[in-house]
């Protein structure tokens, strides 16, 4: 009896020497560090540089990591040890940086660290401000750019206050390869204004200062607009109860009833492209014109970027007065599309959706057009993708005329 207990027991015994002995161990628990990368070699990039390097051998790195100093503060970038280069970027002026390299293993060890050198290319943020082309324009100034990295950058806009004090006039943010913005609500006299480019990482550029005289904008009298007498033949009808003069009413926040006042709706069985023409009432030079769509004020009716509402169309323009339904004569102005900011599909908005139909879509016009006196809207496609189309109103600024 006693030798079948001593059995037992050495049994349970080496069961659980069996388990302990069988128990995972942390890799690199005894304290290895790991080897550094070796064979690095370095590709200088625009505000940054690619550095490629061969991992040391023995699998025991998890990544290889890169530090050095910027503005003060230390800056990182690292890369798993399933890749054999690193991106180090952010680096905001063209001089020689110093990058300390480190392989860090599965112990989270560093290596001993290799210094790397690094000498960026012309960082974007200073790129994007040499390619500033400004001129004065209607109530204020335009400014094309390129941005030929296409990198996330914020665009400040400063002028002078009474006092000769630097103000922010307006921040734009883009990423886009090439773009045009504009500056508006200054009167037609010389003012001094500022530039500058910062990126995600906070580097900034020197301030570029321009003096510039606006040219003089007002509003084209909408007293003076009315609809052709007689009406061309190939011109879109209206529905019953509106009027195209709705869209010269002054009224932004139209309802849903029939007839109204608010808004335009072209009769049923549109096939596109179709068209309206509309006398402005005296010629002069267009800066820009604002469209406010049906349905902004009224969600309820789920009408803001739905039904016929316009989503693509062209803007036409001539001096004198069309006596055809024919385009010779006209000037195609501008190509347009309403942009909608949440992209939800069709019935869905977001605030900032509503926020910028109830504020209108303004398009600026070339400074290089001719002056105009009468405007035929050309319809490409509307949002509902139904056979009619329908608007709120629009307002056009320049200097009436001239």
């Amino acid at each position: 009896m006693n030798t079948y207990k001593i059995l037992i027991t050495l049994g349970i015994g080496l069961l659980f020497l069996r388990c302990s002995e069988d128990r995972p161990t942390p890799v690199n628990d005894n304290g290895h560090v790991p080897l550094p990368v070796s064979n690095i070699q370095v590709e200088n990039i625009a505000g940054g540089a690619t550095i490629t390097y061969d991992l040391p051998q023995g699998g025991k790195a998890l990544y290889v990591l890169a530090e050095w100093e910027q503005n003060g503060e230390l800056m990182t970038a690292q890369a798993s040890y399933y890749s054999n280069s690193l991106l180090v970027e952010g680096l905001g002026e063209t001089r020689e940086y110093e990058v300390n390299l480190y392989t860090v293993g599965r112990n989270l060890k560093r290596s001993k660290p290799i210094v790397v050198k690094l000498n960026p290319l012309t960082p974007p943020i200073w790129s994007i401000l040499e390619s500033f082309d400004i001129h004065e324009d209607f109530g204020g100034l335009r400014m094309d750019f390129v941005n030929v990295h296409e990198a996330e950058v914020s665009i400040d806009v400063f002028t002078k206050d009474e006092q000769g004090d630097w103000i922010p006039v307006e921040t734009f943010y883009t990423g886009r390869l090439e773009g045009r913005l504009f500056i508006r609500g200054f009167d037609a006299e010389e003012r001094q204004f500022g530039f500058t480019v910062k990126d995600k990482w906070g580097n900034k550029t020197d301030m570029l200062t321009k003096a510039v005289t606006p040219l003089f904008e007002k509003e084209f009298d909408k007293e003076l607009f009315s609809t052709l007498s007689p009406s061309l033949p190939g011109d879109m009808g209206a529905y019953e109860g509106t009027t195209l003069s709705n869209i010269w009413s002054g009224i932004i926040n139209a309802d849903n009833s029939i007839p109204t006042e608010g808004f335009f709706r072209s009769a049923n069985g549109l096939t596109f492209p179709a068209h309206f023409t509309f006398d402005l009432g005296t010629v002069g030079k267009l800066g820009r014109y604002t469209l406010w769509q049906r349905g902004a004020f009224i969600p309820q009716y789920n009408f803001a970027y739905n039904a016929g509402d316009l989503r693509r169309w062209e803007v036409w323009g001539r001096a004198d007065k069309p006596t055809t339904d024919g385009w010779e004569g006209w000037t195609k102005l501008m190509d347009c599309e309403m942009s909608k900011p949440s992209g939800l599909p069709i019935g869905q908005t977001s605030n900032e959706d509503i926020e910028l139909a109830q504020g209108g879509h303004e398009f600026s016009f070339s400074p290089d057009l001719p002056p105009v006196r009468y405007i035929r809207i050309n319809v490409l496609s509307n949002w509902g993708g139904v056979q009619y189309i329908h608007l709120a109103e629009l307002s056009f600024f320049g200097a009436p005329g001239q």
